[in-house]
C-alpha cells in the first residue's frame, strides 16, 4: 500500500514538472518566433518608401482627395501610398490578434504610428468597406487600434518602466 503511495506521488510530480517544462518550451518558442517578425517590420517602417507614405497618409492625404473615394478609387499614387500603410497596420494587427506577436511589444512599438495612420483612414477604411458592400476590410488594423486606445499608456498599462534623462536648464 505504501509502496502504491510512493509511486503515485512520484508520478503526480513527474506530471506536473513535465507540464512545467512544456509551458516554458511554449513559452520560448513563442519568443523566438516573435523576434524576427518585429525586426523584419521594425526595418519596414524604417524604409524610406514607407516614412514616405505614411507621411503622405497623416499630413496630405485629405487635403488632397474626398473620402468618398475610398480606397480603391484614389489615384495610382494616393492608392498605392496608403495601400502600402494600411498593409503594414494590417499585417501587425494580425500578428497581436492571432498570437503571433505579444500585443504588449506591438503596441509599445507601433502603436502610436498606428493610432495616428487610422485617424488619417478611418473615413477612407470606411467608405471602402460600404463601396465593396460591408467587406471586412482592414479589421486587424482596427483591431490593433482599439488595443492601442485601451492600453493607453502602454508604460502604465504594460507596467514598463522606462528611465528618462532630467530636461536641461535652460540658459536665458
Amino acid at each position: 500500500m505504501a509502496l502504491n503511495i510512493v509511486a503515485l506521488v512520484v508520478s503526480a510530480i513527474s506530471l506536473i514538472t513535465s507540464a512545467l517544462l512544456v509551458w516554458r518550451q511554449i513559452g520560448a518558442m513563442r519568443d523566438t518566433n516573435e523576434l524576427p517578425i518585429i525586426v523584419d517590420l521594425t526595418q519596414e517602417f524604417r524604409k524610406p518608401e514607407f516614412q514616405r507614405d505614411e507621411h503622405y497618409v497623416v499630413s496630405s492625404l485629405a487635403g488632397e482627395h474626398p473620402a468618398s473615394l475610398g480606397c480603391s478609387n484614389l489615384p495610382e499614387e494616393a492608392r498605392i501610398a496608403v495601400q502600402n500603410v494600411i498593409s503594414i497596420f494590417i499585417s501587425l494587427g494580425a500578428f497581436v490578434a492571432l498570437n503571433i506577436a505579444e500585443e504588449r511589444s506591438v503596441v509599445s512599438l507601433f502603436g502610436y504610428r498606428a493610432d495616428r495612420a487610422w485617424r488619417a483612414l478611418e473615413p477612407y477604411i470606411r467608405e471602402e468597406r460600404r463601396l465593396r458592400g460591408g467587406d471586412p476590410f482592414a479589421r486587424f488594423f482596427e483591431d490593433l487600434v482599439c488595443r492601442t486606445r485601451e492600453n493607453a499608456p502602454w508604460p502604465v498599462k504594460y507596467q514598463v518602466r522606462l528611465r528618462q534623462l532630467p530636461e536641461p536648464e535652460r540658459a536665458e
